[in-house]
């Protein structure tokens, strides 16, 4: 897996984190489906969060049923990030050069919605 790759599905994941446990600032909830992730071991956390984000129908039903109030307007930039992660729902195999350029671009667009 390139680093750039690497770099984009943590910053997907730290997003997904916040927007499911972040009432607001400052405020926190735990959410057992996904505090489990805190304990099991790293194989069986990325084949968890495989299953989570390579297919837009799971994703978007995780998502649409966990963020929470707060965070849930950035449901669509998630959902554009996941696609950049995973697209055609199966993550990618092979190197993209075009990656950085397409966040930038999914970035500015939402900015701009905002």
């Amino acid at each position: 897996m390139s680093q750039s790759l690497s770099q984009l599905r943590v910053i997907l994941w730290v997003l997904f984190w916040i927007c499911i446990h972040c009432i607001g600032p400052d405020k926190n909830r735990v959410v057992p489906q996904f505090d489990k992730w805190n304990y099991v071991d790293t194989e069986e956390l990325a084949k968890q969060k495989l299953g989570t984000v390579a297919k837009e129908s799971i994703f978007m039903k995780t998502i649409t049923d966990n963020f929470t109030p707060f965070y849930a307007p950035l449901i669509p930039l998630l959902n554009r990030l996941r696609k950049i992660v995973s697209p055609k729902d199966k993550p990618w195999e092979r190197e993209d050069e075009t990656l950085y350029s397409r966040l930038r671009q999914v970035l500015r667009h939402v900015l701009e919605e905002l």
